[in-house]
């Protein structure tokens, strides 16, 4: 059977939170030197899509992501709960059913260590290593069993209300008999402006090189709007399209954030 990737879990989530945190940038009239805080965003996203295969699968993923950040450094690690329902399975039809089923659990934790280096004129640069653990089933579809790690860029320049954002990246993905991936680059181009005092909105749209031979590269572009709920506690809400066969056709979802 022919690999179609559904490797966007990981990647989607990368994209909310990427995206909350750069609306929270272009919102934000915190002090130039803020104190350590303590963040968690938990979140449900929906996604549907075909991903080449004759029938549709269908994804519901609940996202729980802690946060430590400094003026300097943030630290972060997201595990997702799945419920699935199709043919595909969360990285590819390799190695799955040929026919639709039900499965749900655990998926990969992903921990993340971001440096931020000093704005100069408006610029936000910032240098991200993540490494994904393999704690999902991938028996069940639910994961590759095996250790990823990727690196990436990110650079933010704010312009008055309006911020637009850059993101160039790399991943390693790990690799067995079942589930044959391939590494690649990723990038990731956005704006936020800020709608009113308590309403930031957006857009970004998402490319990822194939993550198996002979696959196709990853297209998405997603929308969405953060609202303001108290102190630095928010709410995100976002639509996603997908363009072809490497991601879902469609995708929603919350995201709720506390700092403590």
């Amino acid at each position: 059977m022919q690999a179609r990737t559904l490797k966007f879990v990981s990647l989607l989530s990368a994209l909310i939170l990427a995206g909350a945190g750069f609306a929270q940038n272009a919102a934000t009239t915190a002090p130039a030197t803020p104190p350590p805080a303590i963040k968690l965003d938990t979140g449900l996203v929906y996604a549907h899509g075909s991903y080449g295969l004759p029938t549709s699968t269908d994804i519901w993923m609940a996202l729980v992501t802690p946060t430590i950040e400094t003026p300097d450094w943030r630290v972060q690690a997201s595990i997702p709960y799945i419920w699935l329902s199709g043919p595909a399975s969360v990285v590819g039809a390799t190695g799955t059913a040929a026919t639709s089923r039900s499965e749900h659990g655990i998926g990969d934790l992903t921990l993340s260590g971001t440096q931020k280096f000093t704005a100069a004129d408006g610029w936000f640069p910032s240098f991200t290593a993540k490494v994904k653990l393999p704690t999902a089933d991938d028996a069940k579809g639910l994961g590759t069993g095996r250790t990823d790690f990727s690196v990436q860029g990110d650079v933010a320049k704010k312009f008055g209300d309006f911020t637009p954002y850059a993101t160039l990246g790399y991943q390693f993905l790990g690799r067995s008999d079942r589930y044959p991936m391939k590494d690649g680059l990723f990038a990731t181009l956005g704006f936020v402006t800020n709608v009113s005092d308590q309403v930031t909105a957006g857009l970004a749209g998402n490319w990822r090189q194939p993550t198996f031979a002979g696959g196709s590269n990853a297209q998405e572009l997603m929308a969405f709007v953060q609202q303001k709920i108290s102190g630095e506690s928010h709410l995100q809400y976002f639509i996603l399209h997908g363009f072809t066969d490497a991601s879902p056709t469609f995708a929603a979802g919350v995201t709720l954030a506390w700092q403590f």
